[in-house]
């Protein structure tokens, strides 16, 4: 059961899991780093393999956080009837906190990887810039391959730039909270239908191959799972709570049992239809993620622990360093050769350790200087202009002039000097 009206949290704990996230992609391309040289074979097999296929249940949980984190204000806003913030206020600072670092990524890997400069690689670079790498099978995962999901994220930032507009007009027009309710709904349950519809199409009326990577990884195909972070955000911003504790262990375990059962029977969906997990494991990281944002107790004590948290202020920067870190060990001989089981652990261990040393580099210098641009901004999105009162001293001061007004009574009375 869920209760209602609760009084609204204003910060929520998940830089913990955050890290989970980042922490589990690293460890699943440190096994995918291992496998036998000149081929697609494992160095695992049977329940340790499924498990390490199944941590695209980790970015799922990446896109929830971000619809929500995204979605809750204007949800908020709009159940309350106020006014939103402009959409370009909210594309403005996802540009600040993300671009910085991506484009620094990008550029300085692609001028390593590329010495050639042939036009291949003048595209690649094109695409990555222009966040279109995933509309491409070729390029999707060249130079930074963890940077598709920030890709499809900005397609999802700019609807919602778009969307809030339209919000706004919709909500001034509203004569009662459940018509409220229901524009708040509007942006997730299109993407869930357009999503839903475009993997009906990929895995039954048209079935795509395994390999066409923009089908699988394109806005279409997360957009079902990034809606569910809105979805979350609406029940939050209604004030709807989980009450008990055992509903909150209930639904942790039954997302965990959801996990486990698409690992398990990943291997025997015949096709593509094993591409409907990426849906499953969605809802599953949604239900850990209500398990947190939805309750007014306090939360659970490894939620705030310092070096998970720690970990969690610095996820996005270990999630666009981690790869290119490993590939610059693998090249430089420091990591065991390809093939071995020990050589996965070992592999997690020296790029964790050293993607989290230039994350604490690159977290102060680049991604908190990207937030510091926002203050060329005011709050309604626009530019500042720092000379505002250099112009108003150089305009010619005009006479101050008396206006009379009428008051209700009828009498005349002196209105304040205006000035011109």
């Amino acid at each position: 059961m869920l209760a209602a009206n609760s009084p609204l949290r204003g910060r929520y704990p998940l830089d913990a899991l955050r890290a989970i996230a980042a922490v589990g992609v690293l460890a699943f391309h440190a096994y995918q780093n291992n496998r036998f040289t000149g081929t697609d074979t494992y160095p695992w097999t049977g329940l340790p393999h499924e498990l390490m296929l199944s941590s695209d249940a980790l970015v799922d949980l990446f896109f929830v956080i971000s619809g929500f984190v995204l979605w809750l204000p204007v949800a908020r806003a709009a159940l309350d009837g106020r006014p939103q913030r402009p959409g370009r206020v909210l594309l403005l600072r996802r540009a600040a906190r993300l671009v910085p670092l991506y484009l620094v990524v990008v550029l300085v890997v692609w001028l390593i990887s590329n010495p050639q400069m042939s036009a291949a690689y003048w595209n690649d670079l094109l695409l990555h810039l222009t966040f279109t790498q995933v509309y491409s099978d070729q390029y999707i995962f060249w130079t930074v391959g963890p940077a598709w999901t920030l890709a499809v994220e900005f397609h999802f930032y700019l609807l919602i730039a778009v969307t809030v507009p339209l919000l706004a007009w919709w909500i001034r027009r509203s004569t009662n909270r459940r018509a409220r309710m229901a524009g708040a709904l509007a942006l997730p349950a299109v993407m869930t239908a357009a999503g839903v519809a475009w993997l009906t199409w990929a895995i039954h009326l048209s079935p795509q191959p395994g390999d066409a990577w923009a089908v699988w990884f394109g806005p279409l195909a997360k957009a079902p799972i990034f809606a569910l972070g809105l979805f979350l955000a609406v029940l939050v911003a209604a004030g709807r709570r989980l009450d008990k504790r055992k509903q909150r262990a209930t639904l942790s375990g039954g997302a965990a049992a959801v996990i486990l059962a698409g690992t398990l029977l990943r291997s025997s969906l015949p096709g593509q239809t094993s591409q409907w997990l990426d849906l499953a494991f969605g809802l599953a990281a949604a239900a850990f993620v209500a398990t947190i944002v939805m309750t007014d107790g306090p939360p659970l004590r490894w939620l705030n622990w310092k070096p998970l948290v720690r970990l969690g202020i610095l996820s996005y920067s270990i999630y666009l360093l981690h790869e290119p870190v490993m590939r610059l060990a693998r090249y430089a001989g420091i990591l065991p050769e390809p093939g071995s089981s020990w050589g996965v652990p070992a592999t997690f261990a020296v790029v964790l350790v050293a993607t989290v040393a230039l994350a604490m580099v690159t977290y102060p210098m680049i991604e908190q200087y990207g937030m510091k641009l926002l203050d060329m901004f005011g709050p309604d999105g626009r530019r500042k202009s720092y000379y505002d009162h250099g112009i108003d001293e150089a305009r010619p001061a005009r006479r101050p002039t008396m206006r009379i007004a009428w008051v209700p009574d009828g009498e005349l009375t002196d209105a304040n000097h205006e000035k011109g």
